[in-house]
């Protein structure tokens, strides 16, 4: 059974790249969304499911959108880096109403964010931590996974991609965009311009080998 998002009200507010571009604004569709356990940067005692959503772009390319955290309940809090992601993906703000029309599948031993916290927390066989491959994602009963979201990527000191918390935003409701978005207009600012020169592709591995 799948697990609806709840709504935000009275909630307190390593990864491989096939994808290495120049700062910009970049067009991906969601490929898959994994599920592990991640900790608090001052304090690795402070646990908690966290998520990492691959993206293609238009030439097969990947990119690890890394340690974006599930929010506690599954609430659908408008600060979280999560709820970013999933607004970009629908094509607009999600707001509390929107909380039941958004359902997320991790197999049937998995039905509430207790389950999904137990279940990332265990130790394989092999000595690793477990995670969990997110089966369905879906708003008002259609699939999320395929749908095309704009990225707007840095580059931090190790020169890897990064997007940060409010990185992503719908894709223009006209016209077809190819892998490059022009920089957006308007009220909202990019967070960064895009620059003319075509990305630099500096690590053509393919993604780290995981198992639960």
């Amino acid at each position: 059974m799948a697990i609806s998002m709840q709504s935000s009200k009275g909630q307190s507010s390593g990864d491989t790249n096939r994808f290495e571009g120049d700062p910009g604004t970049y067009v991906f569709t969601l490929k898959e969304i994994i599920i592990d356990e991640g900790s608090d940067f001052d304090d690795k005692t402070k646990t908690f499911p966290q998520a990492r959503l691959v993206w293609e772009d238009q030439d097969g390319d990947t990119f690890s959108d890394s340690f974006v955290r599930i929010p506690l309940g599954f609430r659908l809090n408008d600060k979280a880096k999560w709820t970013n992601r999933l607004s970009a993906l629908v094509g607009r703000p999600l707001t509390d109403d929107d909380a039941a029309r958004v359902s997320i599948d991790l197999g049937p031993d998995i039905q509430s964010y207790d389950d999904l916290a137990a279940a990332v927390g265990e130790v394989t066989d092999s000595g690793r931590k477990a995670f969990l491959k997110v089966l369905a994602l879906d708003f008002d009963g259609e699939t999320l996974f395929g749908r095309a979201a704009q990225l707007t990527l840095g580059v931090n000191a190790k020169g890897y991609n990064t997007c940060a918390a409010a990185g992503a935003s719908p894709m223009p409701t006209s016209g077809g965009k190819k892998k490059k978005a022009p920089a957006a207009t308007g009220e909202t600012e990019p967070l960064m311009t895009a620059p003319s020169a075509p990305p630099a592709r500096r690590n053509p591995s393919g993604d780290a080998d995981y198992g639960y």
